[in-house]
């Protein structure tokens, strides 16, 4: 029985990089039931990937914080209306040059 179990799990088990992908794209969408399932068994087995999974959620929730704490044209942290008009043509004319 627990043969049978281990080639059942080891046949849906995916790889590191396809369960960063899926941490990456639950961030900005639900992910599908048979996603979710094959990511959580990653989960329970990878600690890397849990690592990862919790950095990539404090950035998410640093983020939100940032964007809460800085909507608006007083924050200090935006660029002037100049400044960001020296960037759009320095950028343009870097991309003219190639």
């Amino acid at each position: 029985m627990k043969f049978k179990m281990l080639v059942f799990m080891s046949k849906r088990m995916i790889a590191c990089d396809e369960a960063s992908y899926l941490i990456s794209m639950r961030q900005d969408q639900k992910l599908g039931f048979r996603a979710w399932m094959q990511l959580k068994m990653h989960l329970l087995t990878c600690h890397l990937c849990r690592k990862y999974a919790r950095q990539i959620g404090e950035l998410q929730h640093t983020m939100e914080k940032y964007r809460e704490a800085c909507s608006g044209e007083t924050c200090s942290h935006h660029l002037s209306t100049e400044a960001g008009a020296r960037m759009d043509e320095e950028l343009g004319r870097e991309l003219n040059a190639k």
